[in-house]
């Protein structure tokens, strides 16, 4: 009875993880493209980048493991710079010059998105130690 409860609580654990990633992707998305998708008026940009350094955190939060919560952090800035890269950059105009400043331009944020979910995880270590498993 109890691994049935354990796996209940995973699948739901794991649920709620990719709606967090979902969101964070929407989040960028709507940033970098200045798209807005709820009609909060005015405050929406404000929401928008509040939810980019707060979801960070929650899927840290979430995650079971740091590499998990680094990964998946970082993941939806990774997916949207190939996309940008593949759809709307210039066919001709990337070399090998141009692809280290392109890097350069998203390192910061990479490494911003993956410390803030290497925070959740810590969070998550802190304030729940008894409450999960060692494995």
């Amino acid at each position: 009875m109890r691994n049935l409860t354990t796996g209940q609580s995973d699948i739901i654990r794991l649920i709620v993880l990719g709606v967090l990633v979902i969101l964070e992707g929407l989040a960028m998305v709507s940033t970098v493209l200045n798209i807005v998708f709820l009609p909060f008026g005015v405050v929406y940009p404000n929401i928008a980048s509040a939810a980019i350094l707060i979801l960070p955190v929650l899927v840290g939060l979430v995650a079971q493991r740091f590499e998990v919560a680094i990964v998946l952090t970082v993941l939806p800035l990774f997916v949207l710079a190939v996309v940008y890269t593949v759809a709307f950059a210039p066919v001709w105009n990337i070399d090998l010059f141009q692809l280290g400043v392109l890097a350069g331009r998203v390192a910061g944020a990479i490494f911003l998105l993956g410390g803030l979910g290497y925070f959740g995880w810590l969070l998550r270590r802190i304030f729940l130690r008894g409450s999960t498993s060692k494995g």
